[in-house]
């Protein structure tokens, strides 16, 4: 039985059994089976399920409708007022106390949070389509769960993953959501014992619900309803980032421990005919970095002893730092460190986590490198500069790319076969 086929058999399981799925990381590379969230699964679409609010000791719930607070079963144990704030915080044992106004109830975990229409609801501040799922976690918190069409999860990730665009790139929009789309029904399941499917963050995709939503953006969004990236019959890894800096990389480049994908080498950006790059209207397109001695010694202070095998507790002295390759097509660089005496290989990127441009900053920009040098005093490098290109890892789709090639008057489908080598665009549903 194909993926397709496996798919719609698992929806419609899914609605004839009416049941409910309780409770990975960063990005990942393990697929999962189509599991919906049954008892709400539409017959085209799977219904997703988004941590918003995750292991925390109380959360603000509520609908700009009247609500409901109930059972899993549908049994109603509480009402709410349009704008009604409600806060729900851990009580003992699989309970939950609901305090709204003066008045205080404890009901036992899990409880569904939804208006009769089951549109709209409010959690932790931001309003979500969908309904919202409270669950426990540990001993003394708990998880809200917004439970969402997948077609309406797109409609909140899309612009966070890609930002407000004009009409004239809806090409780029529209790759970005077969994109984004093919990433959450090849992970769907992915992160089940935490009971829900996808973090709201950069962990899987940012995700901002239905006030973050954009009119080109929905327009993007529906028209490629169903759409999905596929190699030889499978959903793909659709993994993508801000901008390449004029080359993507090979997946294995950025990431060593990953297996090589036929789908997921490196590409130029160039634009044919020209000395000129897709992408390079990003303002991280090319970029430099400066750390003087005592900053960097902080930095690796950190980053050796959080992410090393054998960790480096205290960076003492930095003796020396070199580019010992330079990228070439889908390549990503190579630096090695010499720190405390040892000497340390850095590849892909983990460059970006270990090499933080400040104690406790975002990671370096990507591991494009094109050029470092480095001064020294006594036999310490008192001061390292980087240059380099792009922003993010730099495999699948880059993001500014496509935005660029929108404009030059490719459609999403040109644009997602540049990025994706060799693959095919298929309806899911």
């Amino acid at each position: 039985m194909n993926w397709r086929a496996t798919f719609i058999c698992v929806v419609l399981a899914a609605c004839s059994r009416g049941e409910h799925l309780g409770g990975r990381g960063p990005v990942r590379e393990l697929r999962r089976p189509l599991v919906p969230v049954t008892g709400e699964v539409r017959r085209d679409a799977p219904m997703v399920r988004v941590g918003i609010a995750v292991d925390t000791p109380a959360v603000a719930v509520g609908a700009p409708a009247p609500f409901e607070l109930r059972r899993l079963t549908g049994e109603v144990l509480a009402r709410g007022n349009a704008g009604e704030p409600w806060e729900l915080r851990r009580a003992a044992g699989q309970r939950v106390q609901v305090v709204h106004g003066s008045s205080t109830e404890a009901y036992d975990l899990p409880v569904r949070v939804t208006t009769t229409a089951g549109d709209f609801v409010d959690i932790a501040g931001r309003r979500y389509r969908g309904s919202a799922i409270i669950s426990a976690r540990g001993e003394d918190r708990i998880s809200a769960v917004n439970v969402v069409e997948l077609e309406q999860y797109l409609l909140g990730v899309v612009p966070r993953e890609m930002g407000r665009r004009p009409a004239e790139e809806i090409e780029a929009l529209k790759a970005q959501a077969v994109a984004a789309r093919t990433y959450a029904i090849g992970n769907l399941g992915g992160r089940e014992e935490l009971g829900f499917d996808f973090y709201a963050t950069i962990l899987d995709q940012v995700y901002g619900g239905q006030a973050d939503e954009d009119s080109i953006v929905s327009r993007a969004v529906r028209s490629t309803r169903g759409e999905i990236v596929t190699y030889r019959g499978q959903p793909i890894m659709a993994y993508y980032s801000s901008t390449c800096g004029g080359h993507t990389a090979d997946i294995e480049q950025s990431w060593p421990n990953r297996s090589p994908q036929p789908y997921l080498r490196g590409v130029s950006d160039r634009i044919p005919g020209t000395d000129s790059y897709y992408c390079e209207s990003s303002s991280r397109f090319r970029w430099r970095t400066e750390w003087t001695r005592a900053q960097l010694l902080a930095v690796l202070g950190q980053t050796l002893a959080a992410h090393t095998a054998n960790a480096i507790t205290e960076a003492r002295r930095v003796s020396d730092v070199r580019l010992t390759r330079r990228p070439g097509a889908g390549e990503r660089a190579i630096v090695q460190l010499t720190v405390n005496g040892k000497k340390l290989t850095l590849r892909g990127d983990s460059i970006r986590w270990l090499l933080r441009p400040a104690p406790g900053s975002a990671i370096l920009n990507s591991s494009l490198l094109s050029a470092l040098a480095i001064s020294r005093t006594r036999g310490q490098v008192e001061r390292l500069t980087i240059e380099g290109g792009g922003w993010g890892h730099g495999i699948g789709m880059c993001q500014v790319g496509a935005m660029g090639r929108a404009r030059a008057g490719q459609s999403y489908r040109e644009i997602l076969r540049a990025y994706y080598t060799d693959t095919s665009i298929e309806r899911a549903y």
